[in-house]
Order: structure tokens, then C-alpha cells, then sequence
């Protein structure tokens, strides 16, 4: 799939770029409902897996970035650069040490995402569009990390921050399928704004394989809104 991914990235913007009529960059910023599909090595007890897999639950997260978008007719597509930060949260839990203590979870994965989308246009008037995405993307980890909140008999006592826990090994790159269907209003013959309902999976676990520990495929469900300048 990552070689798929950068086969489109290098060498179809070249056939669309000669037969384009309308270019523009844009700033973009997507809150989204985030939360993961769980997966373990066979080393791993089934019902450790359905445990982890009851207490965890989705967080809020956002992604924010810069992009170029060239269109041909109907077709086009959109790459940039993206800053996205994701996760999943965990229900309270006990410690097992200490009675009435217990714990929560929030697990913030932060990555630079690099996307490659195909754009698909319909024209509804001279200032309006619908469109619908298919691509990928690419993420590089930057930090993956663990707040801990402490809690004896209900009233907090502490928070514990743990950053890229030296036990797990995160992959980087990690491959994504996108897709979302969109619309498209021209403000003027150089601006335009875009809303876009999109959702984001990611095809390989956060972690690289191991048969000793539980794995992650994130996945957002979100709102993208995008300003852009036209080039015509």
C-alpha cells in the first residue's frame, strides 16, 4: 500500500497538472471524533484483548495543515502537509493496590501527515460544487503520550504524563485511507471556502508487529473546513 501511495504521489499530479484549470493552496483545520480498531499477537490472551477492548473508548482531536489542490474537469487531487493529533481514552479503572484508588486513561498520538487525495468535481452552479475524495496518506509519529489521572475514593490526587513509553515500538510511516464527500462555495474569483465530512483509517496498527502486545488502528470521523486561494 506504501508503495502504491508514493507511485500516485510522484507521478499522476503530472498527467492532471497539464491539463489544469484551476489551482490553489489552502489552510485547512478538521476537529474529529478519534478512536481505534484493537488487535493483539498471538502471545496475547483473547480475553486481556476483549478487557482492554470494553474499558477503551474514543477521545476529540483536530488536524490542521496546508494544502495544494490542481483540478482537470471533474478530476483533480490535494496534497500538503498536516499536522494531526488523535487517540482514545480509558474508562476508569481500579489500580489493584490500593483500596478506593483508581485510574484513567488519555492517549494522545500526534503525527505529520502527508496526504494524496483524488478529487472527484460536479459543478451544481457557476459558484457551487460538490466533490467526492478516495486517497491515502502518510503519517510520521512525532509523540505518543499517556496522562494518567489518579483517583482516591473519587477525588483526584494525581497526574502522571508518560511520553513514548520506551517499551512500545511506534511504526512510522503508517499508511490511511481517506475518503469524505464535500462542498465547495466560490467567495469571489480568488477565494473560496470548502466544508468537508471526512473520515480517516488507518491501514497498519500504531505499533510496530509484535506477538506480546496489543495493537491499534486509529481512525477519525470528522469536519474539515479549508479556505482557499484560487490560481486560475
Amino acid at each position: 500500500m506504501s508503495r502504491l501511495f508514493f507511485v500516485l504521489l510522484f507521478f499522476l499530479p503530472l498527467l492532471l497538472i497539464g491539463q489544469t484549470y484551476e489551482r490553489s493552496y489552502g489552510i485547512e483545520f478538521a476537529p474529529h471524533h478519534g478512536s481505534r480498531r484493537i488487535s493483539a499477537g498471538q502471545n496475547v490472551p483473547f480475553t486481556e484483548v476483549e478487557r482492554q477492548d470494553s474499558l477503551e473508548t474514543g477521545r476529540g482531536g483536530f488536524s490542521a495543515g496546508i494544502v495544494f489542490e490542481s483540478r482537470a474537469d471533474k478530476i483533480g487531487f490535494t496534497t500538503g502537509l498536516r499536522y494531526l493529533q488523535t487517540g482514545y481514552a480509558v474508562d476508569e479503572q481500579t489500580t489493584g493496590s490500593t483500596s478506593g484508588r483508581t485510574f484513567t486513561q488519555a492517549i494522545k498520538a500526534s503525527y505529520i501527515s502527508v496526504p494524496f487525495e483524488l478529487n472527484f468535481h460536479q459543478d451544481i452552479t457557476e459558484k457551487d460544487r460538490v466533490h467526492f475524495i478516495l486517497g491515502v496518506a502518510a503519517h510520521l509519529h512525532l509523540q505518543t503520550t499517556n496522562t494518567q489521572t489518579v483517583f482516591q475514593d473519587g477525588n483526584e490526587v494525581e497526574k502522571i504524563i508518560i511520553s513514548d513509553d520506551p517499551d512500545k515500538d511506534y511504526r512510522s510511516p503508517v499508511v490511511s485511507l481517506n475518503t469524505g464527500i464535500g462542498f465547495d462555495r466560490k467567495l469571489s474569483e480568488n477565494w473560496a471556502i470548502r466544508l468537508q465530512p471526512n473520515f480517516q483509517f488507518f491501514l497498519q496498527g500504531n505499533l510496530r508487529d509484535s506477538f506480546n502486545q496489543t495493537n491499534r488502528n486509529y481512525y477519525q470521523l470528522g469536519f474539515r473546513l479549508t479556505v482557499r486561494r484560487l490560481f486560475l
